[in-house]
């Protein structure tokens, strides 16, 4: 089954069932790679039914050529550009106009180039200075508002990733719910603060629905959704009018946010080519970088936050590192100039790496082959890869691959009341003065390339991870987050605190893989209670 084959993808909940019911021998590996939104649940399962890290499924609509080998997820990176991003599969997001995700050639190169000078250095202080900021006050909203317990954190961490976006991208700083009420500005029908996550909300049907159905269609959801898109689409053309408008002023300025930043590149003929950039392109840009920014570090941060719970001693040495780096600086003192890359070295990176790995939002990312190629896998065999070939790495199946990644030792029986969750291998310390790659893998290939590398590494690298560099700051320099521990877990365990401790952490380890749910990211977003609570040391 190909992977974009629209028949599959409607009747695949019919489908699904009814093959599960036939031997296994029929449908390994490809029923559990074509359910996409379940590859991350398979991991390594199908490349081992397969018999290697590498394999091709043929379809009668072309061949899909699945990998988790990292030696030849290297190779798929760097190709370009005999190896290109499958644009076709992404115009899907080209709501306003084209995208760094949907074009190629001289087009991508400039957009590239626009895109890179948003997410340039002079970023770097915003992002710093509104993660805390941001942060800061969530933590005040979930004490004074939610009685210092959390239910879902993932709710509350992709909305944090939104707030800090909209600051970075438009100089637009969104409040946490009751601190401060805005009046709905003249021509439009919402605030910004409710219009992006509404739209955010309703992405998929404003996605599938012709534009001009939207608000005639019936039904709410039709309506909210047609709502919210001409209410972001009017506040989009307004942000871009006010930034090319004071094209001088901006120059001037230090720290541009990201739409300030792409504007004036936008407009400079020698950086983006024969001509500026289209509006439309500079909103589908920006629209399409916040929208893979929102869900990545929203639900990375989601994962670094509940895993830090179920790993007390793991939080611990991460607020030892800061104690040390901030050594009793104020807080108006930290800055990402003065700490980002030494805590970045340090634990608080590699609770990071390890979350990246454990966790990667995307279960797997697409290439697609435009001119043969030949690659080589870790073991040294050669695979030749014709013209045309949809090429799929398998981030989930990579991570799982014991070939490659060492685990601590854990017995079967836990293992299996647990769900081999990848919670039970949690292990920072594999990135210790590693520069992203394991000590036990040899060779210049990077073991582990959460960002991808090459002309289509993600841009915004330095803008996630100085993010959730100070919201960690912002979090554990004086508080501390741990499991609730419900009475009726202690009364089954006759009020022994530490057998019931024991038995909550282990229901959380085990839905960290039961119920972890995968749509444009993965993702936690079952209630698992967490508090927070001020640190005593």
């Amino acid at each position: 089954i190909y992977l974009s084959d629209i028949w599959w993808l409607i009747f695949q909940p019919i489908l699904v069932p009814i093959l599960e019911r036939l031997p296994r021998t029929w449908t390994s590996p490809w029923l559990d790679l074509a359910q996409v939104f379940k590859v991350w649940k398979a991991g390594h399962r199908p490349f081992q039914e397969a018999g290697g890290d590498t394999f091709v499924l043929a379809t009668p609509n072309g061949n899909m050529i699945w990998t988790c080998d990292n030696e030849i997820i290297h190779q798929l990176f760097t190709l370009h550009p005999k190896v290109e991003q499958p644009v076709e599969l992404l115009k899907f997001f080209d709501l306003w106009g084209s995208t760094i995700g949907s074009v190629d050639g001289d087009t991508w190169k400039a957009y590239r180039r626009a895109v890179t000078t948003g997410f340039g250095p002079g970023i770097n202080k915003i992002v710093w200075d509104e993660s805390k900021y941001q942060t800061e006050a969530l933590v005040k909203h979930w004490i004074e508002t939610e009685g210092s317990v959390i239910h879902v954190m993932r709710q509350w961490t992709v909305r944090l990733a939104l707030h800090v976006l909209s600051s970075g991208f438009f100089n637009h700083r969104l409040e946490w719910d009751g601190r401060i009420t805005k009046a709905v500005p003249s021509g439009h029908m919402m605030t910004f603060d409710e219009a992006l996550p509404a739209l955010l909300e309703h992405l998929g049907l404003v996605h599938v629905t012709p534009k001009g159905l939207l608000d005639k269609l019936p039904g709410k959801m039709f309506k909210e959704a047609h709502t919210s898109f001409a209410e972001v689409t009017r506040y989009f053309h307004e942000f871009y009018e006010q930034a090319a408008s004071n094209i001088q002023e901006i120059a001037a300025k230090r720290c541009k946010s990201i739409l300030e930043a792409i504007v004036m590149s936008a407009a400079d003929e020698e950086l983006t080519g024969k001509t500026p950039l289209p509006k439309e392109s500079v909103l589908g840009n920006i629209f399409f970088a916040l929208l893979a920014g929102h869900e990545t570090a929203g639900s990375t941060m989601g994962f670094v936050l509940v895993m830090l719970a179920i790993y007390p001693e793991v939080q611990e040495r991460i607020q030892k590192q800061l104690d040390e780096q901030l050594n009793g600086r104020p807080k108006a003192e930290w800055s990402a100039d003065k700490d980002f890359i030494r805590l970045q070295e340090g634990y608080v990176g590699a609770v990071q790496k390890e979350i990246l790995y454990l966790y990667h939002p995307a279960s797997l990312i697409l290439r697609k082959v435009v001119e043969a190629v030949t690659v080589v896998d870790a073991l040294g065999k050669l695979y030749r890869i014709p013209e045309g070939t949809l090429a799929l790495i398998d981030y989930s199946g990579a991570a799982r691959n014991p070939r490659v990644w060492k685990r601590p030792t854990v017995a079967q029986e836990r293992r299996a009341a647990l769900s081999d969750s990848p919670a039970l291998y949690f292990n920072p310390d594999r990135w210790l003065g590693t520069d992203d790659r394991l000590d036990d893998v040899k060779g210049e290939v990077p073991a582990w390339q959460a960002f991808g590398t090459g002309g289509r590494a993600c841009p915004g690298r330095a803008f996630a991870q100085i993010e959730m560099t100070s919201m960690m700051v912002a979090i554990f320099k004086d508080y501390s987050l741990e499991l609730v521990v419900t009475d009726q877990v202690l009364r089954d365990a006759k009020g022994d605190a530490t057998l019931a401790w024991g038995r909550t952490r282990d229901k959380a380890i085990k839905m960290m893989y039961d119920d972890i749910e995968a749509n444009i990211s993965i993702g936690l977003k079952k209630d698992l209670p967490i508090r927070i609570v001020k640190r005593t040391s």
